[in-house]
């Protein structure tokens, strides 16, 4: 029979850093999040801080960085169990490879009572050796899986081989006091004249990192068709990333050369979002449940995304924008029409956007998940 929980769990978050991501964001706004009455958190990041790191512990959360490197991963072994004999907490959550091994390592160790891995994506490109033995190594102690998408289910019990008793789904959240919402039809802030946009243009933005599995190239060969019927259509890619020279080749290529602006990466993401007439996301794979696009609900901006992992969970079809399938340039350049072309559509899903979101996709909300679920491992541990 499990044992009732303490008045206060200790719960230690592990990750590799706390870079600009979502997974990392997710840390970084989680882990003020959970109620200080009921829970002492920490967090500890495997390597160098990263820039979420000052907003951690801005917030009132301890975290310390053992800015070790692969070469260090014994270092870091005997450091991290260090930590947790000290802290003792009831709780240990990983998230990344090196974090999931050496968190779970280190918390089977000092016998810590709930080992949680955290996943946070739906697919690989490429899953190491490496993270195939240690899922079999270390699977038989690991006590929960945390998800944040339904979506992921298949592929964390199909795939990675986890066991779907262990399987818990919690949704990403944003404080959606954090983002004003600004009704259609709204004033573009001074940005928009600095991207380059005319207050007639239609802007259709993405915000996401230029890596393979985000298929901006299936959103420029999109916007290419949009362009040719829509004439006031222009793109703004937000973010940078390995993959930028072969896209902005790609861009001249088609001829888009004033119709897309390469934003780079932005500290102002609501000024962004409230240049935009609709988000767009192209991914398709490994997509969960991205911030970008609850932070374009939160706005009032309807977007047109691909229907891979938590996407359909985010999006109803037809009432907060539009669903299409993956790597299909003229599905995408079609949603995004669709959504352009009617004003009185383009408005009626934005604000249905922002109300979806503040009835299921809330910071407090997924911090409530968090904490029942968090607890329930704890209990069951006895």
């Amino acid at each position: 029979m499990a044992s009732a929980p303490p008045d206060r769990l200790r719960v230690l978050f592990v990750t590799p850093n706390l870079g600009v991501g979502g997974a990392e964001r997710h840390i970084a706004t989680l882990s003020p999040a959970l109620d200080r009455e009921r829970f002492d958190v920490r967090v500890c990041c495997i390597k160098e801080p990263g820039p979420l790191f000052d907003d951690v512990t801005r917030a009132g959360v301890p975290a310390l960085s053992l800015d070790s490197g692969t070469r260090q991963a014994p270092m870091a072994l005997l450091r991290l169990v260090r930590i947790m004999r000290r802290f003792r907490p009831h709780a240990v959550i990983t998230r990344g490879m090196n974090a999931d091994i050496l968190g779970r390592v280190a918390g089977t160790l000092t016998g810590v009572p709930a080992v949680i891995v955290w996943k946070h994506n739906t697919g690989h490109i490429e899953r190491s050796p490496v993270e195939v033995l240690s899922e079999r190594l270390l699977g038989p102690f690991t006590d929960r899986y945390f998800g944040v998408a339904h979506g992921q289910v298949p592929y964390l019990t199909d795939e990675l081989g986890w066991p779907r008793e262990k399987i818990r789904v919690i949704h990403n959240g944003v404080d959606p006091d954090a983002f004003p919402y600004l009704p259609q039809p709204r004033e573009r802030p001074a940005v928009a004249a600095e991207l380059g946009f005319a207050p007639e243009d239609r802007v259709v933005g993405i915000l996401a990192v230029f890596r393979p599995e985000k298929d901006h190239e299936t959103l420029l060969r999109a916007a290419r068709l949009v362009c040719d019927r829509m004439p006031a259509a222009r793109f703004v890619l937000a973010g940078d990333g390995p993959g930028r020279a072969e896209l902005e080749a790609l861009t001249a290529e088609l001829g888009l050369g004033d119709r897309v602006v390469f934003a780079g990466l932005r500290s102002d993401v609501e000024d962004v979002l409230a240049c935009l007439d609709v988000v767009a996301l192209s991914s398709f794979t490994i997509e969960c449940f991205p911030y970008a696009i609850l932070e374009a609900m939160a706005m009032g901006v309807p977007a047109v995304c691909t229907a891979v992992g938590g996407l359909p969970e985010m999006i109803e079809d037809g009432v907060t924008g539009r669903l299409v399938p993956p790597r299909d340039p003229a599905a995408l350049a079609e949603g995004i029409l669709d959504v352009l072309s009617d004003e009185d559509r383009r408005r009626g899903m934005g604000a249905a956007a922002r109300r979806r979101l503040e009835e299921r996709f809330t910071l407090r909300k997924t911090a409530a998940d968090a904490e029942n679920m968090i607890t329930e491992a704890v209990t069951a541990a006895g």
